[in-house]
């Protein structure tokens, strides 16, 4: 019951604010005025009520809440009695007729002031609802193309403060160990919200799921308002609102809390749901891109590996019948094969510290451009003798610091995907030139190009199509994403230039200078 009469009490509508006084004072003395001028002139003396009737009205537009026009009714009753009756400057209310006339004016002003405040009071919640309404579309708005919950988190308590005029925090997570917290409002409120016995109300409402703090039940010691933000019945966080908690708690305002709330329940379950589909695709993606490596560099090593048992099974089964001249060169295939194993574990080794990051760890040494070109050409030639490669480097010694082994099979790679999909009879184009800060290295064919759908994936590790070769096997295991990965770990760049029907260039750059920039 003390709670029904401090909240009538606080009602602005029965508060009397000083200017709302000036303002009926002000209006009645006009209205006397008006009156004491056309009366016994222009008008009898019992239609000044009239007069008086109109200033309650008039009183009631310009001012707010109930008393100031319950009071200007009372005052017009009495102005009406003591100024213009008889007998003048006295009350008298024992005239026939008169108690029965001032009891209805009485009465009329005070109907005549309820209906014009009611009529105020109407207008200004519809204003409000108004406002609040398009403030839920707004928020709702900006929710479905919020970038992550750090975006979530800004927009609502930016939102709900401006909405409210409180401070807001936001905790992600449980409150006693949050995920993260933002935070808005002036700074005195964010020091309340800060204080120490604030945190243990709003784990509270993030534990037991209920809302916690001041006018509440629970906690309600402390300065803020926790309610939990909940999506199939698990927390998912909590909002704390510091300020006049009338705001929130009055039908109107409990209602659209309770909308914004839901809105933002909605937002974080969908924001959630899409993190995690986001990391189920790239694992997807991973699993693809290991198994397409895997099967690459299986067919990679099974050559070698064949060629190593044929010889030393040769060998072994000659009984000594061969001669030195063939012993010795089954003796070098064997070396060379296994020298050309072991360089592609520790490329494979390499390939991963640098997917996995680590680019720190690139063994880069000052090497001569124009023997890792000879290098690498010289082994696609030894793969593909009919091939024609025709390459151009600069006449002046280059020595750029880079990783020999790493950029070596870079080139391999771009060659050979050139020599497989490329698929034109005419020669492939290996060109190195040096620029002011870089040298770029490209590799140009004139086959069938790249489709325009194709690129956007072309270095992300997978394909639209099927990339086999005619005969059915793969080509060379590391692809053209962990060729990116080596040139962006050597603090160049890799691009592709393609138009279909007419061919492309692959081409990257490497700093002249020992740097590397950041991926």
């Amino acid at each position: 019951m003390f709670e029904g009469i401090r909240n009538w009490m606080d009602d602005t509508s029965f508060c009397l604010k000083p200017v709302d006084m000036l303002y009926t004072g002000l209006i009645m003395a006009l209205a006397t005025l008006l009156a004491a001028l056309l009366n016994n002139q222009f008008i009898e003396r019992i239609h000044v009520a009239v007069i008086y009737i109109l200033a309650v009205a008039v009183v009631s537009c310009f001012t707010t809440g109930y008393l100031p026009g319950v009071l200007a009714s009372i005052l017009g009753v009495v102005g009406v009695n003591y100024i213009f009756t008889y007998p003048y400057l006295a009350f008298d209310f024992t005239r026939t007729g008169y108690p029965l006339t001032f009891a209805t004016m009485l009465i009329v002003s005070i109907m005549i002031s309820a209906l014009t405040t009611k009529s105020k009071e109407q207008a200004r919640l519809s204003a409000i609802r108004e406002s609040r309404t398009n403030a839920v579309y707004e928020i709702t708005k900006n929710l479905v193309t919020a970038g992550g919950f750090e975006d979530i988190m800004s927009l609502v308590t930016e939102y709900i403060s401006k909405l409210y005029g409180c401070g807001v925090v936001f905790y992600l997570g449980d409150p006693s160990q949050p995920t993260q917290i933002q935070m808005e409002g002036t700074k005195e409120q964010k020091e309340k919200l800060q204080a120490i016995e604030e945190v243990p109300a709003a784990a509270r409402a993030y534990l037991n799921q209920e809302i916690t703090g001041s006018h509440t039940k629970v906690s309600s010691d402390v300065m803020g308002y926790y309610i939990p933000v909940t999506f199939a019945d698990r927390a998912l966080g909590v909002i704390g609102l510091c300020g006049d908690v009338r705001q929130w708690e009055d039908p109107e305002g409990k209602i659209l809390l309770n909308m914004v709330i839901t809105q933002i329940e909605m937002a974080m379950e969908h924001q959630r749901l899409t993190k995690q589909q986001q990391e189920i695709l790239v694992e997807a993606e991973k699993e693809k891109m290991r198994s397409n490596l895997l099967r690459a560099i299986s067919h990679d090593l099974r050559t070698p590996l064949t060629s190593i048992q044929g010889s030393s099974s040769v060998i072994l089964e000659s009984g000594g019948m061969l001669d030195e001249e063939t012993l010795r060169e089954l003796i070098s295939d064997i070396k060379t094969d296994s020298q050309w194993l072991i360089r592609m574990v520790e490329n494979l080794l390499s390939v991963t510290r640098i997917s996995a990051g680590d680019t720190a760890k690139v063994n880069k040494k000052p090497e001569a451009v124009e023997e890792i070109v000879a290098e690498a050409v010289g082994r696609i030639k030894a793969r593909y003798p009919q091939q024609k490669i025709n390459v151009k480097v600069p006449e002046e010694f280059l020595m750029i610091p880079m990783d020999g082994t790493l950029i070596e099979q870079v080139i391999i790679n771009l060659i050979e995907n050139a020599i497989l999909h490329g698929k034109s009879p005419l020669p492939i184009e290996m060109t190195v030139k040096q620029e002011k800060q870089d040298v770029v290295f490209s590799v140009r064919d004139y086959g069938e190009g790249i489709a325009s759908q194709e690129l956007p994936y072309l270095f992300e590790g997978y394909s639209l199509k099927d990339n086999t070769r005619s005969d059915g096997k793969r080509g060379m295991g590391i692809g053209l994403s962990i060729c990116r990965s080596i040139v962006k770990a050597h603090g160049g760049e890799i691009e592709v230039i393609t138009s279909p029907g007419q061919g492309c260039t692959f081409y990257f750059t490497l700093p002249k200078e020992d740097t590397v920039h950041e991926q």
